[in-house]
């Protein structure tokens, strides 16, 4: 019966699968005359996962890339370059901004570890396949929200129970080819503020390991990333996957400082220099039964990525709009720490290796070369922005 249910389920959602497989596209709004691209750097947030490689046992703990420490990204290490479009009207909703993610600037999660069931060193890097695609709602008119469930057969729309994308695909953005509104699956049903955005990015997963004298690819899968700036919500709902019942939330903040939301009586217009200065989008996905090289994989992950536009950039590292004393302590409770990984060298098998990060290693506070390893340079390039706000 159970079989029953999910072939009658996915022949249901075939037409929208086939919509999914033509909306990857960025709507077609006039041609921008002055469209403006600007870098940006993750300053702050999160990644994790839980997963199931069959034959394996299940990684559940959300422990997945970083084994003995927080998941705490690396500040200044990913990043990207993003395409704004000149603003164009989408009828219903107002003004609307296109976003382009480059594919051939993207930096990504990347991060080694040792195992020590396998005695074996690992390493899971995330890269971009193609440029991806977004949209800023400039109007206050947005439903950026997404709230999932997923199974063998691919993952959908908790509000409709409607196929939301094919098993490591994204979302269709709709026959408007704008994402959050009302002709896909986004949303709560609540407009969301001024600046709210999504973005679709086609990732892979590359797991590597150390052949003792270099990286190999054990395996890859798809790492969609449905970056929202509201609340990303995803739950397994699949009996007979390890990962059934483990889900995540997570909730982001629209482009500041155009939303206005952080500095009260501070809210800037569009044309002002900074209204894109920076952002924090989040996911919560989940990929099931995707054939690998070594076998089917069951994963859900989070992200949540603070971007901060490189030429504002402080040294935040707690991301509160200021570095200030807080920031140092927390790079100084951490001086002298080592992250689990192969060392500043990056090469296993050498003296700097380390299987267990040290104790009150902090990645918030390793933020300068050497990778790794938190010291003095760190603690500098803090002191270096202190007092400095980010600010209109």
């Amino acid at each position: 019966m159970e079989m029953e249910r999910k072939k009658v389920s996915a022949l249901a959602s075939l037409s929208i699968i086939l919509l999914a497989s033509l909306g990857l596209v960025a709507p077609t709004p006039p041609v921008s005359a002055t469209p403006i691209t600007h870098r940006y750097w993750v300053m702050g947030g999160t990644a994790k996962a839980c997963s199931h490689l069959v034959g394996m046992p299940p990684t559940l703990d959300w422990k997945t890339p970083f084994q003995t420490r927080a998941p705490y990204f690396m500040p200044l290490f990913a990043m990207q370059d993003i395409t704004f479009s000149d603003p164009w009207t989408l009828p219903g909703y107002g003004m609307i901004i296109n976003l382009t993610v480059s594919s051939s600037t993207y930096i990504g999660l990347e991060h080694g570890w040792y195992d020590k069931n396998s005695h074996t060193w690992y390493r899971i890097r995330v890269t971009l396949d193609e440029d991806g695609h977004g949209w800023i709602f400039l109007n206050a008119t947005g439903d950026v929200d997404c709230y999932t469930f997923n199974n063998n057969t691919g993952v959908y729309w908790e509000s409709t129970g409607q196929l939301a994308a094919a098993t490591g695909a994204l979302p269709s953005p709709g026959p408007d080819g704008v994402a959050g509104t009302a002709d896909d699956g986004f949303g709560d049903g609540t407009p969301d503020s001024r600046g709210s955005s999504i973005i679709l990015l086609s990732s892979t997963m590359h797991c590597d390991y150390w052949t003792g004298s270099a990286w190999a690819l054990l395996f890859e899968s798809p790492w969609p990333q449905v970056l929202t700036t509201g609340t990303a919500y995803d739950i397994v709902n699949e009996p007979l996957s390890e990962l059934d019942g483990w889900n995540s939330t997570e909730t982001g903040q629209p482009w500041e400082f155009y939303a206005g939301l952080d500095h009260i009586g501070q809210k800037v217009e569009y044309d002002n220099p900074k209204w894109n200065a920076y952002v924090t989008y989040v996911c919560a996905w989940s990929v099931l039964e995707y054939d690998t090289a070594l076998g089917k994989l069951d994963v859900i992950f989070q992200i949540e990525e603070k971007k901060v536009r490189e030429d504002v950039l402080i040294a935040d590292i707690n991301c509160d709009e200021v570095c200030n004393i807080v920031d140092i302590v927390i790079a100084a409770l951490a001086f002298d720490t080592v992250d689990e990984g192969p060392g500043p060298d990056g090469i296993p098998g050498t003296g700097d290796d380390k299987p267990d990060a040290d104790p009150k290693y902090d990645a918030r506070g390793d933020l300068r070369p050497a990778r790794g390893l938190v010291n003095i340079v760190d603690i500098v390039r803090i002191a270096l922005d202190f007092d400095e706000r980010l600010e209109p």
